[in-house]
C-alpha cells in the first residue's frame, strides 16, 4: 500500500519536474530573444532617446527573466530533494519488507 503512495507521487513530481521544465525552457528563450534584440541593436528606427528607452526596458525584461529562471531552478532542487526521500523511504519500505519476507521463510523451515 505505502508503495502504491509513493509510486504515485514520484508519477506527480514527475509530471510537476517535466512542468518546470517546461517553463524554465520558455523563459531561457524569451531571454534570448531579448538579449538578441538587444545585442543587435534593433531599435526599430527610432530616435535617440527612445532607442536608450527601450534598451533600458530590454534590459529589465532581462534581468526579470534571469530572477525568474533562478527561481524556477530552486523550485527544481526542491522537487529533486523530495523525489530523494520519496526514493529513500521507499527503498527503506522495500529493505524492511524484504527482511520480514526472509524472517518468516527462516521461520517456517
Amino acid at each position: 500500500m505505502e508503495n502504491d503512495i509513493n509510486n504515485k507521487l514520484l508519477h506527480f513530481h514527475q509530471k510537476a519536474f517535466d512542468e518546470l521544465y517546461i517553463i524554465d525552457t520558455l523563459v531561457q528563450m524569451t531571454k534570448k530573444t531579448c538579449q538578441d534584440y538587444e545585442f543587435s541593436g534593433q531599435y526599430y528606427d527610432i530616435s535617440g532617446e527612445m532607442s536608450s528607452l527601450l534598451s533600458a526596458e530590454r534590459n529589465s525584461y532581462i534581468n526579470m527573466l534571469n530572477i525568474i529562471s533562478e527561481r524556477i531552478s530552486n523550485l527544481m532542487g526542491v522537487n529533486l530533494a523530495i523525489e530523494r526521500e520519496i526514493s529513500l523511504q521507499q527503498d527503506s519500505y522495500n529493505s524492511c519488507r524484504k527482511i520480514t519476507t526472509e524472517c518468516s521463510a527462516y521461520k517456517s523451515s
